[in-house]
């Protein structure tokens, strides 16, 4: 009777953001895009005709629902902060080489099961390119690759497809698992400019004949700095209760703003205006998981009543960091299957065999975001997008973003979270 061999499939989607004005003194070559050379407008075109606005949709929420879960197994107080992007790309990847149930499955939790591999694979190809050319003042690079031992029998019409629709580059994977991790944890320091040195915590598992990662940094000047000079020490509300001394921004801006009964939301632009920062504040009384529960009802309401506001904002300087294993979560949505050493089917990625079964072992993911004052002087762009013939705002509004807020990085043409998290308890910015 021969032995069962788990091909283990480990998956990894990493990410890092910046919003600063320092662009220029970073090594923006690490990144894999030419995110400095702009598209043309029927560049652009094309690729919007290309993406599934279903699945800059299905991602969003997606990416909601993961923060919900987390947030339910971390203690109180703690900051939340994933890519929804990054995470669909890695799996994206791996769906790619999946069959029946498994695909089923897969597709039923990320939200593609109206559409055909083609249509995900050419909508990811679009949104990957639009994101990496984002315009003056912005630099994102993006990086897939694929790790396999050698002599592993993959099957040729996937790795095409990782190579042309995720430029993913092919790597060898260490025989030697600590050797593994070094120069998996060195590729995903290059390509996230340094934020995250360490995503693999331990070596990998010795079964583990594949790992595919994606990567992704961001680097953006505001449109509208903060000036330093405004900066103050300032207290902001823990949920528990307790009060924290953070170093607290201050502007007073023509804004897109939103308010309702349940909460304030602000998009503060950088670069050109091709991407914005979104903040959301829960009204005094309302929890993160409640207003988060709202969008999953109704994700459009975050854009109703959406106009250029006055808005007086203080905004703390703060940093996030979260990294976790994705594999319970995505389980408990109703991935099952993928991660069955048994029963996962993913036959399309490597040859099958009487002693070869393919699963995925782990999801891992990391991500950092840091905000501060700097970035590009104001431009006259920042007042483009008021409706024609409307009376420019004549009254402030205050938003103090004091308490737990909710903030996303969104990609204007396309609705797509780069990021998104919960930012309980800022953390100070270290010093470089």
């Amino acid at each position: 009777m021969h032995a069962r061999l788990g091909v283990l499939l480990l998956l990894c989607c990493i990410s890092g953001m910046i919003i600063t004005s320092c662009s220029a003194e970073r090594d923006v070559n690490k990144m894999k895009s030419n995110s400095n050379q702009e598209l043309s407008e029927s560049e652009r075109k094309a690729a919007l005709k290309e993406i599934e606005p279903e699945r800059i949709q299905a991602m969003n929420t997606t990416g909601l629902h993961i923060l919900q879960q987390m947030g339910t197994k971390e203690k109180a107080g703690n900051n939340l902060l994933i890519s929804p992007y990054s995470i669909a790309a890695a799996i994206g990847m791996a769906y790619n080489g999946s069959v029946g149930e498994t695909r089923r499955q897969m597709a039923e939790v990320m939200g593609w099961l109206e559409l055909e591999m083609e249509q995900v694979n050419a909508s990811q190809a679009a949104l990957q390119q639009l994101l990496t050319h984002p315009g003056k003042g912005i630099q994102i690079g993006i990086a897939n690759s694929m790790w396999m031992k050698d002599g592993i029998p993959v099957e040729e019409t996937y790795q095409t497809a990782l190579q042309q629709t995720y430029e993913a580059e092919i790597r060898t994977l260490n025989g030697q698992p600590a050797q593994a991790k070094e120069e998996i944890n060195q590729w995903v320091k290059q390509h996230t400019e340094g934020m995250i040195p360490n995503l693999m915590q331990e070596p990998p598992a010795k079964e583990t004949l594949m790992i595919l990662v994606n990567a992704i940094a961001f680097d953006g000047n505001w449109m509208a700095e903060f000036d330093p000079e405004y900066t103050t020490d300032d207290e902001f509300k823990l949920a528990n209760g307790k009060a924290l001394s953070v170093r607290m921004m201050q502007q007073k801006k023509q804004f897109q703003y939103s308010e309702n009964e349940d909460w304030q939301a602000v998009r503060l632009p950088y670069g050109d205006g091709q991407m914005h920062l979104l903040v959301v504040l829960p009204r005094e009384g309302r929890t993160l998981d409640e207003i988060q529960q709202k969008l999953l009802d109704d994700p459009k309401r975050l854009d109703r009543g959406s106009e250029y506001s006055l808005v007086e904002l203080s905004l703390p300087r703060f940093r996030a960091e979260y990294g976790m294993n994705l594999k319970e979560t995505l389980q408990q949505m109703g991935m099952e299957m993928a991660f069955d050493p048994y029963a996962a089917n993913f036959t399309e990625m490597i040859s099958p065999g009487p002693n070869l079964q393919v699963y995925i072992g782990q999801v891992l993911h990391r991500a950092v975001m840091e905000v501060s004052e700097q970035g590009t002087v104001a431009a006259a762009s920042t007042l483009v997008g008021m409706a024609a013939g409307s009376a420019p705002p004549t009254d402030w509004t205050k938003m103090e973003v004091n308490r737990p807020f909710m903030v996303a990085v969104v990609d204007k043409s396309t609705g797509a979270w780069l990021f998104v998290g919960n930012v309980n308890q800022p953390e100070e910015i270290p010093s470089r």
